[in-house]
């Protein structure tokens, strides 16, 4: 004999509606920089060759956010 699902004490499966994304400020200032420009500015000036560990597009975030949180400086974002 089979039963259901509700007849053996197990509950209703209901799908749940995936969320809207929504993006904070932030990541909507940064989508609206290029960052094909941010990399051809660091060739075009030599900073990437001068930089040991940060890429071009993450020293432009990280000050953005900085400067958003009002830090002094770099290490108080760190």
């Amino acid at each position: 004999m089979v039963f259901s699902c509700h007849k053996a004490g197990m509950k209703k499966q209901t799908r749940s509606t995936p969320t809207r994304p929504t993006f904070s400020i932030f990541r909507q200032l940064c989508n609206l920089i290029s960052t094909h420009l941010v990399g051809q500015l660091a060739r075009d000036t030599n900073v990437e060759e001068k930089s040991r560990s940060f890429k071009p597009w993450s020293h432009v975030v990280s000050l953005l956010f900085a400067r958003f949180t009002h830090a002094v400086g770099l290490n108080d974002v760190c």
